[in-house]
């Protein structure tokens, strides 16, 4: 418990190497998402709304 109040309040100073780190966590995390986890995909919420539009 006292770990995730330390990791929530944050209590490390940026010359820290835990702040380091955590920052390279992050920018790894961006540079190296796959695109696909964020792209929109086009389905009807319900079939009944795909029925609706072609009648």
């Amino acid at each position: 418990m006292n770990l995730i109040k330390k990791f929530i309040l944050w209590e490390y100073s940026r010359e820290t190497s835990v702040y380091v780190i955590f920052c390279l966590v992050i920018v790894a995390f961006i540079f190296l998402t796959p695109k696909s986890w964020f792209e929109k995909r086009d389905r009807p919420a319900t079939r009944t709304d795909a029925i609706a539009v072609k009648e």
